[in-house]
C-alpha cells in the first residue's frame, strides 16, 4: 500500500543553524514506547540533577587527583599502573588525563542515561554509582591522611 503524502518528510530536512533546537536541544526522553528495549537510546536534554551529579563527580575527581599527589608525597603508592606512569611523567599531565577520562565517561553516561544494559539496569544507575564510589574514595583518602600523619 502506497501512501500519498502532499508534504515532504520533515525528518529528511536539516535543522537551520539558527534554530533554537541547535542551542537548546529537543529530545528529553526516548522517542516512542517500543516492544524491545533499545540499547542506544539517548537524549539531548537532561534533568538538572544529572548536571549537578556530573559536576560533583568532576569535582570529586579533581579532589582525588590532588589527594593522590599529596598522599604520594607522604609515602603512599599508586596502585593503578596507568596513573602511576602519568604521575612519573608529569603531575599536570596526570591531572589533565584523569579529568579528561572522567569527563569523557560522564559525557557517555549522560548521553545514554535512558539506555538499559544487562539485567535491565539503566545507565543512570552507573552515574549514581560513580558519584557514590568517588565519595567513598575521598573518605578513604582522608582516612589515609590520618594514618600517614
Amino acid at each position: 500500500m502506497q501512501q500519498n503524502r502532499r508534504i515532504a518528510d520533515r525528518r529528511t530536512q536539516d535543522i537551520s543553524p539558527f534554530s533554537h533546537y541547535r542551542l537548546l536541544g529537543r529530545r528529553r526522553a526516548s522517542r516512542r514506547e517500543s516492544g524491545g528495549d533499545a540499547v542506544a537510546e539517548h537524549s539531548d536534554l537532561y534533568p538538572k540533577r544529572f548536571m549537578a551529579i556530573a559536576v560533583s563527580i568532576m569535582l570529586l575527581c579533581l579532589m582525588d587527583a590532588i589527594n593522590t599527589l599529596h598522599l604520594l608525597q607522604r609515602g603512599a603508592e599508586e596502585i593503578n599502573p596507568l596513573m602511576d606512569l602519568l604521575i612519573q611523567q608529569d603531575h599536570q599531565l596526570f591531572i589533565v588525563c584523569k579529568l579528561m577520562l572522567t569527563g569523557l565517561g560522564m559525557i557517555m553516561l549522560m548521553a545514554y542515561h535512558n539506555a538499559k544494559i544487562g539485567m535491565g539496569i539503566r545507565v543512570r544507575s552507573i552515574l549514581y554509582g560513580t558519584l557514590l564510589c568517588y565519595a567513598a574514595l575521598i573518605l578513604y583518602q582522608w582516612s589515609m591522611f590520618r594514618s600517614l600523619a
